[in-house]
């Protein structure tokens, strides 16, 4: 396996676990297979992560829209 994983992706869902962690829930489309299979195997082998966004100009499953610039 290469040592990133790329797909494009909108964020489903943020939430606060009970123990004060952070859940991220992404949605991409069905035919990511192949990246999901690498995440599966790297939930699998126990490996963290670094994960970096960056905005796309279209929606996932939607229409192309325009492009903004996000402040984080």
């Amino acid at each position: 396996m290469s040592d990133a994983v790329t797909f494009p992706a909108a964020v489903a869902k943020v939430q606060t676990l009970a123990d004060g962690g952070i859940r991220v829930t992404l949605d991409t489309d069905e035919g990511q297979v192949v990246a999901a299979a690498q995440l599966m195997e790297l939930k699998r082998l126990g490996v963290v992560v670094t994960v970096t966004m960056e905005p796309m100009q279209a929606k996932i499953g939607g229409e192309p829209e325009q492009s903004r610039k996000i402040h984080i």
